[in-house]
């Protein structure tokens, strides 16, 4: 569950730092930059299967045309592209799997997920510009500030049944070196313990961390990776909510409202869905479309 997006520099939105409860409703005139609080989101969710410059080709441009990812960037009115900046803080479900299917349990479950990205101009080394990763970071929420990251209205029941765990320090990080180069930092968080510390040089990196890890080295982080693969965009269709589902139908609700049935029955069922019945990112999403007005 998203419970906080803070952004800076993507798209016309600068210092924006929305909070979501349980139903959000996201209002505004036209043109203010609600769709673009969306396309963070599904950047983000994009980020975690494919590489950035891929999920960034990917985001939608108000003119349709996603030759030039400067798009993406806030620019001045030199055209100079500021830094984007990410801050995402969610609750992830204590136990699930990573990608081969392998179990995963969370050390602690309200995770704060930061990404820091430059647009890199062409050179005479590079001919195409290029996005670069300047930090990438994974740390925690302490069950003792959890109250004051979850302003909406809540039981502290609920609240201790989501955010557990403890933990010292960090999943990921990001430090400088005196070259004034960054190394990005996964540290281990396996219960067997005794994994090495691997580094990368942050602008080398073709994606983000986050989207390599495996449940056997990291399996909090593998819970935030799947967390954010499952943040979808809704466009739902009447048709397609009326439709019939057969049995072998898929259980997750797709992007048009389809195989609601099957859905409504698995959730009934009170059943998860395989890590091999998660949808592709694009096709099905809990974040419903913004309407304007």
């Amino acid at each position: 569950m998203l419970t906080r997006l803070r952004v800076n520099g993507f798209k016309n939105l600068i210092g924006v730092d929305p909070h979501f409860g349980p139903f959000t409703c996201i209002a505004g005139a036209n043109a203010v930059g609600k769709s673009n609080l969306f396309d963070v989101i599904l950047f983000l969710e994009a980020l975690m299967d494919a590489p950035i410059m891929d999920a960034a080709m990917a985001v939608r441009e108000e003119k349709g045309s996603v030759s030039d990812i400067r798009h993406l960037f806030t620019q001045t009115d030199k055209g100079i592209c500021l830094p984007i900046e990410i801050e995402a803080e969610m609750l992830v479900p204590p136990a699930g799997s990573d990608y081969l299917d392998q179990p995963a349990e969370a050390r602690t479950t309200f995770l704060v997920y930061r990404l820091d990205l430059r647009y890199r101009p062409p050179t005479e080394a590079v001919s195409r510009p290029r996005i670069e990763l300047v930090e990438e970071t994974l740390d925690y929420v302490k069950k003792g500030e959890a109250p004051a990251h979850l302003p909406f209205k809540h039981a502290r029941a609920w609240r201790d049944s989501v955010v557990k765990g403890r933990r010292t320090s960090p999943y990921i990080s990001t430090e400088s070196n005196e070259d004034e180069s960054r190394v990005v930092k996964l540290h281990q968080d396996s219960s067997t313990g005794g994994g090495r510390t691997r580094l990368f040089q942050a602008e080398k990196l073709p994606r983000t961390v986050l989207s390599t890890v495996n449940a056997q080295e990291s399996p909090t982080a593998v819970l935030a990776r799947r967390e954010m693969l499952n943040w979808r965009l809704l466009q739902l269709e009447p048709s397609a909510l009326r439709a019939p589902d057969g049995f072998d139908a898929s259980p997750q609700l797709a992007a048009s409202g389809a195989h609601l049935p099957a859905t409504l029955f698995r959730l009934s069922q009170g059943l998860e869905p395989r890590a091999s019945e998660n949808p592709l990112p694009g096709e099905a999403n809990h974040v419903p479309e913004k309407t304007d007005g």
